[in-house]
């Protein structure tokens, strides 16, 4: 999944004015009618409908608007240049140099000026409203190379932007690698994530929309964590984005874990080292796969839990055990 990009924007250049003059009877200099330029095309972001990933700006790094047009004879303005849209998916972070925020683009259709065209330049027709008197204009205006003043158009705005996409999700589940989360998001929507026996199957995050009681809520699979996952281990610190803006973890920790409680710790701690706000976030916490264990095993599992006065669902995404329990604590929380 691509995610995270840098793009070069750049708006377009406004036209240059005209140098024209008017044809007159018995005059071999009418008066001047050059036009102004027009203006140069703007740069848009706007959030498209149907995309869901940053690919469009994977190879090509660069966009420019098209420039405005020269002005012309008989006070004609040249054509404005084309505005450039560029659509991005909606949860997408605009931000600037040195990190400066710039826009959170979130609903689709939303739509917002990134860079402004350059202004067209005047033509001379302008030359007859002129003050020369900066010029000692007695001598210099009866001059014809006066009458032939024009303007070339400005430059147009450009930037360098960091786009980065962050999943739009009502619950995040996150734990370490294997934990069940594709499994658990299979049994909980529609979606159809791709699930295995061993860690890192899924490598990037996949959503789906859980029903229960007539509330709707968007899940999203985030890729295992691992420890040093804050500092870009795994790709963890890419992982970590898209949990920021969910409002509810539902924590899963494998019952195959030796120390469950201990795996429990590692991620909270790489939450917390990745932000603040995450590690703040409500969570609900899950023993997951306990149709791999007997009884006794379990109620250790559990009980070491208990001990730290952290509540748990004991769940298994296989054969459905706990997760009515789950899905109700789930919509309780919004």
């Amino acid at each position: 999944m691509v995610d995270y990009v840098k793009i070069k924007i750049k708006a377009g250049k406004g036209g240059s004015g005209a140098v024209s003059f008017a044809k007159q009877m018995r005059r071999s200099l009418g008066p001047p009618d050059g036009g102004d330029g027009g203006a140069g095309g703007n740069v848009y972001l706007e959030v498209g409908k149907d995309l869901t990933t940053l690919i469009p700006y994977r190879f090509k790094k660069n966009f420019q608007a098209e420039d405005g047009g020269r002005g012309a004879e008989n006070h004609k303005k040249g054509a404005a240049g084309e505005p450039l849209v560029l659509l991005v998916p909606a949860g997408t972070k605009v931000t600037g140099t040195q990190g400066r925020l710039i826009v959170d683009l979130t609903k689709i259709g939303e739509k917002i000026m990134i860079a402004k065209g350059g202004k067209g330049g005047r033509g001379n027709a302008h030359v007859k409203k002129a003050d020369f008197r900066i010029h000692n204009s007695k001598l210099f205006i009866q001059d014809s190379d006066v009458w032939r003043w024009h303007e070339e158009g400005e430059e147009g705005q450009e930037a360098e932007l960091t786009l980065e996409l962050k999943l739009l999700a009502d619950v995040g589940l996150i734990g370490l690698p294997n934990a069940g989360k594709s499994t658990l998001l299979s049994r909980l929507t529609l979606a159809k994530p791709k699930i295995a026996a061993y860690p890192f199957t899924t490598i990037e995050p996949n959503l789906g929309v859980m029903d229960q009681k007539g509330k709707e809520l968007v899940l999203a699979d985030i890729p295992g964590l691992i420890e040093g996952a804050s500092k870009g281990k795994g790709l963890g610190d890419q992982f970590l984005r898209h949990v920021e803006r969910t409002r509810v973890l539902v924590h899963l920790v494998s019952v195959e874990q030796e120390d469950p409680v201990a795996a429990f710790l590692v991620v909270n701690k790489e939450l917390k080292e990745h932000s603040k706000e995450l590690i703040n976030k409500p969570q609900v916490v899950c023993l997951t796969k306990i149709d791999m264990v007997d009884n006794k095993e379990l109620k250790n599992k559990v009980s070491q839990y208990k001990n730290k006065r952290i509540k748990v669902i004991p769940i298994s995404a296989i054969h459905g055990t706990g997760l009515e329990e789950l899905k109700d604590k789930l919509i309780s929380k919004f």
